[in-house]
């Protein structure tokens, strides 16, 4: 099941939700996230999903985040109530704080619809240890 025609995924430090209506990310992340030791705590990682034409009708919409050697984190979406008809965008955002790195490896962003039997992974990107000697 397509969940959306375009779906585009934005992983940063921190999201903020502005009084105007905007939204600011600060610190977006490269493809790999590299830290200097591990184990290594992030004071936050954030998330924003943007779903586009979005081809079917929801009222949940659940995201899980899934990181090497730790459990993953569930949440879960509510459509909100005031949502124009004609309006078939949705834009998600994650904050996860901490965020706890224990291990080298690939980073999972999935999102499944209730009534699914999987999710599907709609982004991904690895945790890498830097070199001393860089």
């Amino acid at each position: 099941m397509k969940i959306a025609k375009k779906i585009f995924t934005l992983v940063c430090d921190d999201i903020r939700l502005e009084i105007d209506g905007k939204i600011s990310l600060m610190g977006i992340q490269d493809r790999d996230l590299v830290v200097d030791e591990i184990p290594y705590i992030l004071p936050s990682l954030a998330i924003m999903i943007s779903l586009e034409e979005m081809q079917t009708e929801t009222s949940e919409i659940n995201v899980i985040v899934k990181a090497p050697k730790v459990e993953a984190e569930q949440l879960k979406f509510v459509a909100p109530p005031d949502k124009a008809k004609d309006d078939n965008d949705a834009k998600l955002l994650v904050k996860l704080t901490p965020f706890r790195i224990k291990a080298e490896g690939e980073v999972k962003i999935q999102i499944k619809l209730p009534d699914a039997k999987k999710a599907i992974t709609i982004h991904s990107f690895k945790i890498v240890q830097s070199d001393p000697l860089d």
